[in-house]
């Protein structure tokens, strides 16, 4: 094979795309944007445009544990949903209570299964995460996924704890990630 006016010939494979090139190049990419999207899903979302400013309530101050403990339930409204085949629901009644007999306190959403982290409090927010119960996570191939986590971000205003409940998951090899969040406001039970 001879190059167009020099006359030279052209190395065998020039013209061709490289092996790698056609597979591996496209591959890779497709990975690299699964790694990204999973860790989008993943990430708190804080600081995101994207994120309604209800989500994480307006920042607020340490109140006293008193103004905390007790038991604490509200209707969420969704606002993020991804990874999901059937949907997610639109409202979910969630409970949580709230233990300040130590310090720090700790907060159980729904059921003891749910278990009973710290609730700090961060950049005017009360925080918590903790796993999701293997009965409720979601399924991957019929089999719960153990990376199932959820969070909790509120701020006490006007005596009523605002603010959001998330589950997420992260990708794996068979199945991909979810993510759920409602925006609740509670009120005292």
């Amino acid at each position: 094979m001879t190059e167009p006016q020099s006359g030279r010939s052209a190395p065998p494979s020039a013209g061709r795309p490289r092996p790698w090139a056609a597979v591996g190049l496209p591959v890779g990419l497709t990975a690299l944007i699964i790694a990204l999207v999973a860790a989008y899903l993943v990430v708190d979302g804080r600081g995101s445009g994207s994120t309604p400013a209800i989500a994480t309530g307006t920042p607020g101050r340490a109140v006293p544990p008193s103004a905390l403990a007790g038991e604490w339930s509200g209707d969420g409204s969704l606002t993020d949903c991804a990874g999901f085949d059937k949907g997610c629901p639109e409202v979910r009644t969630v409970t949580v209570t709230i233990d300040c007999s130590d310090e720090p306190c700790t907060v159980t959403p729904f059921d003891p299964g749910y278990g009973r982290p710290a609730l700090r409090f961060e950049d005017g927010s009360y925080l918590a995460a903790g796993p999701v119960p293997p009965g409720v996570a979601p399924t991957c191939g019929g089999v719960p996924t153990r990376s199932a986590l959820w969070r909790l971000d509120l701020t006490v205003q006007s005596g009523r704890l605002q603010g959001s409940y998330a589950e997420s998951t992260v990708q794996g090899f068979d199945c991909g990630a979810t993510h759920l969040r409602w925006d609740v406001t509670f009120d005292r039970r």
